[in-house]
């Protein structure tokens, strides 16, 4: 630790009385710091809000089938007894609290006091009752059309979502949101808001490396906007005629910048039950589907996307070359990235995360002191070098041990890659060190730590939590301390670019 002060002295204020701990000169504010974005602080629990519905845009059709439904999340089941008649008209009169009504089709004509039916209330589980031949059960749904329905409007498909697979399996009918299909019908849909990290929640593909990258980069104002850039009048999208949505991506043959052009359909599973990439925020902001389903088409398929690390997604999205990956063997953590120091050349790349050659020992970054080849890091100096690299506006993320994603410790996925979303250092003056997460599922947090939501931790010590004002909800977001991520995650990855530059 004192060799980073020996080397790098402009970079410190001096020692801190805990023992090995530096105090980072300007950490907490710099002329380069990238402006954050306005929904990265996030003060309640997301949900739909319903106050500019229009009334004349709600439709309630009759759906059956066996009965068989999907979800992405439980959803919430008012079961009740009687007239089936007074069940669809509650729906009626109140449809922005109903998905609708599921009942048993012929039940409708018995004795009143023999009827039950299921309300399905709207609570964001992404709930889809399934057509089918069998015309057992029938299902009243809710539907709002914010924007003309899709069997209404003419659209000019792109060159891939008709022709995209998944795992050897044609994909299915895709959809369009907002138009009627029980995807994203909500009064707010949009392509860009405010920009929240929790705009992301991971579908069916194992992509997580992509997605906590997003969520990363979505932190930083215009970050998105940027990517998005090419696509005339983004801020009033979508509209009521068909879209097309231009994304600017990066080639890692050439490193230049390329065009994905995509048209606002969704791709679904092959069996067509539910979307395949990731869902729709209840923000309804969409701009995270069509940066997946550009990145996927550039990658050469869905399947293409399946496993990856998020540095080789911060190298698509922003062309930086300079992505470390740092990894604990026991002795410390090491430093390594895609710079051959055989050849001091840069390996050749290519866009697809399968595609990537393995890693070389590299020099640590020069923020945050700096490193030679080999050098091992204990993990005290580490979290300094995360401390300096957050407030140097860098992105980061963490890797948690090999395994499968259904097998978790303490509600931390195996095989998963989380945000990293702050470090904080000493908050407070509390002598404690805190780093806050984000798991991309949008759900699924650590279950055994003082500091999870209802933790003992932020009543022990108030201050800490006015300066971390946590947020208690099942949105994927939460607090370790430094040890337990420590015990947690083995792998961090880092992507060395001030994002205030890549806005530009």
């Amino acid at each position: 630790m004192l060799d980073g002060f020996a080397q790098h002295p402009e970079q410190y204020v001096g020692l801190t009385t805990k023992p090995g701990y530096l105090v980072l000169k300007n950490s907490s504010a710099s002329n380069a710091k990238a402006q954050r974005s306005p929904g990265a602080q996030k003060i309640a629990p997301a949900k739909i809000d319903w106050s500019g519905a229009k009334n004349e845009k709600w439709q309630f059709d009759a759906i059956t089938g066996p009965g068989s439904f999907t979800y992405k999340t439980k959803p919430k089941i008012n079961k009740r007894q009687g007239s089936i008649s007074e069940g669809i008209n509650r729906v009626k009169k109140n449809p922005q609290l109903y998905e609708g009504v599921h009942f048993q089709t012929e039940m409708k004509n018995w004795p009143v006091d023999q009827q039950s039916y299921d309300l399905i209330l709207r609570s964001g589980s992404g709930y889809r009752f399934l057509a089918g031949q069998s015309p057992n059960f029938t299902f009243i749904q809710a539907k709002y059309f914010a924007l003309t329905p899709y069997d209404e409007i003419r659209m000019t498909p792109d060159d891939y979502t008709d022709s995209m697979s998944y795992k050897g399996h044609k994909c299915g009918k895709p959809l369009h949101p907002g138009r009627g299909q029980g995807l994203c019908d909500v009064p707010h849909i949009q392509l860009i808001g405010d920009v929240h990290p929790e705009d992301i929640a991971q579908g069916h593909v194992g992509d997580c490396w992509l997605l906590c990258a997003m969520s990363a980069l979505s932190e930083f104002h215009g970050a998105v906007q940027k990517l998005l850039q090419r696509t005339p009048y983004f801020k009033s999208l979508p509209a009521n005629k068909p879209q097309t949505y231009t994304v600017t991506l990066y080639d890692l043959e050439s490193w230049h910048p390329v065009d994905i052009e995509v048209d606002e359909r969704l791709c679904t599973l092959p069996d067509s039950s539910g979307i395949l990439g990731c869902f729709p925020c209840l923000h309804g902001e969409l701009w995270p589907c069509y940066v997946e389903k550009a990145v996927a088409i550039h990658c050469g398929g869905w399947d293409q996307i399946e496993g990856g690390q998020p540095t080789h997604a911060w190298r698509l999205l922003t062309g930086c070359r300079y992505q470390y990956t740092f990894t604990n063997s026991g002795q410390g953590f090491e430093c390594f990235g895609t710079f051959n120091p055989n050849t001091n050349e840069w390996d050749s790349m290519s866009n697809s995360p399968h595609g990537t050659k393995g890693v070389w020992p590299m020099k640590w970054p020069e923020v945050g002191g700096g490193g030679e080849l080999g050098l091992k890091c204990q993990q005290d100096e580490m979290f300094q070098k995360m401390c300096a690299w957050d407030a140097a506006s860098y992105m980061m993320a963490l890797g948690t041990r090999s395994g499968s994603n259904s097998s978790s410790v303490n509600g931390i996925i195996d095989g998963h890659a989380y945000t990293l979303i702050t470090c904080l250092n000493n908050v407070a003056g509390s002598g404690h060190d805190l780093v806050k997460l984000r798991n991309p599922w949008g759900e699924g947090e650590c279950t055994s730590s003082m500091w999870t939501d209802d933790g003992c931790g932020w009543e022990q010590f108030p201050e800490v939590k006015e300066v971390c004002d946590p947020v208690k909800a099942n949105d994927g977001v939460f607090w370790l301390s430094s040890d337990e991520m420590f015990k947690y995650f083995p792998t961090i990855y880092l992507c060395a670019m001030n994002m205030s530059e890549f806005v530009q």
